[in-house]
């Protein structure tokens, strides 16, 4: 120690300039670190970069590519007008399939996707802007096709269904003959005489017309039980002639209206398929359902066509997008969705980007514009 401050009040007054010197160098050094290039860089970490490296993958209407190889879709688009907000500049790099894409980003090669599904498992290496589009997953079907129509009605003529019911209705016919018959046969031989085979025909005959068109007139009982078999008969007739109707019609279009899925729970014995690593996928997977994976939706969908599969699963927009404009009257959308989910943009966690670009999307999306562009890709529906 000082010898200057071995006595109380000196080392008292040493203390207090020891500690004054000590807030001095502090200051000097917090100044030049702040001033070194070090400290420059540590401020623009959160700096947005020069350009960003944005996915795209083609999922129409959010993102497709045009004939002069141009990318467009809502998400595109909305990501431009985003752009003209942030002042960035952009490169656009083509993905083929969702588990490129999905490598891409763990690999910190893309700065942002325009479109993504939110979901809780991206959510652990993804972040979101805030949605811009909410959708869910939908079930595809093929359509019925006009040159398979008259091969479809002799298919459901032959039906087992078809033919008990035309059966039951031979099995009555021939009832209400005989019984008829066995009162007219010998006191009416004019109208069902000329022997039993021939009687028994006139009979079943008079059933039939009767249940029909309630008689031609050309041949009626005059006997007392053969007319009170023709009343019951009449009576009988009016409820069974409706419900075989009902029955033969059901037999004939229900298969043509509804196909093998009408919903959900068909999926369970059909063939179906979905885009690899989509939510239509994982959607099935989570409720014990196999789907053959297929690169991307058209060639789902086109196997669909083929009668490959008989369901495809995946986003109801891009299904209803692409049944509308590329598959028109040979895929049909059913109604109604299931697994809801946002859509938005996705970024690497920890993105600078985040929050400039959800100012930029809420801005945006309060205009005039933006429902301009949902109808231009989703019509009124959007």
């Amino acid at each position: 120690m000082d010898p200057i401050c071995r006595t109380d009040n000196a080392l008292q007054s040493c203390v207090h300039k020891e500690l004054r010197l000590k807030r001095v160098i502090g200051i000097l050094a917090l100044l030049i670190v702040t001033l070194l290039p070090g400290g420059l860089t540590a401020q623009d970490d959160g700096a947005l970069p020069e350009k960003l490296l944005v996915a795209v993958i083609d999922l129409p209407p959010f993102a497709m590519k045009t004939a002069d190889g141009r990318w467009e879709g809502l998400g595109v688009d909305l990501w431009r007008k985003v752009t003209d907000e942030l002042g960035v500049d952009f490169e656009l790099r083509e993905y083929g399939t969702i588990g490129q894409l999905k490598e891409a980003f763990l690999k910190d090669e893309i700065d942002l996707i325009p479109m993504a599904a939110v979901t809780p498992e991206r959510e652990i290496y993804l972040d979101f802007s805030n949605h811009y589009y909410r959708s869910g997953v939908a079930i595809a079907v093929g359509a019925e096709r006009a040159g398979y129509g008259w091969l479809r009605f002799v298919d459901r003529i032959l039906s087992l269904r078809f033919l008990t019911v035309i059966g039951s209705l031979i099995l009555l016919w021939l009832i209400a003959g005989t019984l008829v018959w066995l009162f007219e046969g010998r006191r009416n031989r004019t109208m069902f005489g000329d022997g039993p085979v021939k009687g028994l025909g006139h009979g079943i005959w008079w059933a039939a017309v009767t249940m029909t068109t309630v008689g031609y007139g050309d041949k009626a009982p005059m006997t007392l039980g053969g007319r009170i078999v023709a009343i019951i008969w009449m009576l009988a007739s009016i409820i069974l002639i409706s419900s075989f109707t009902a029955a033969i019609t059901t037999s004939l279009t229900v298969s043509e209206l509804s196909g093998k899925v009408r919903g959900l729970r068909d999926l369970q014995t059909v063939r179906v398929g979905s885009v690899a690593q989509s939510e239509g996928q994982n959607y099935l997977a989570k409720n014990g359902i196999a789907a053959f994976p297929f690169k991307n939706e058209r060639d789902g969908l086109q196997a669909l066509v083929d009668a490959k599969i008989d369901a495809f699963v995946f986003d109801e927009s891009v299904l209803k997008y692409l049944a509308r404009t590329q598959f028109p009257a040979r895929v049909r959308v059913l109604p109604g969705t299931f697994d809801h989910y946002f859509v938005g943009m996705a970024m690497p966690q920890g993105s600078p980007l985040r929050e400039p670009l959800n100012r930029a999307l809420l801005k945006f999306i309060d205009t005039d514009e933006w429902e301009r562009l949902v109808k231009k890709y989703f019509g009124s529906s959007g």
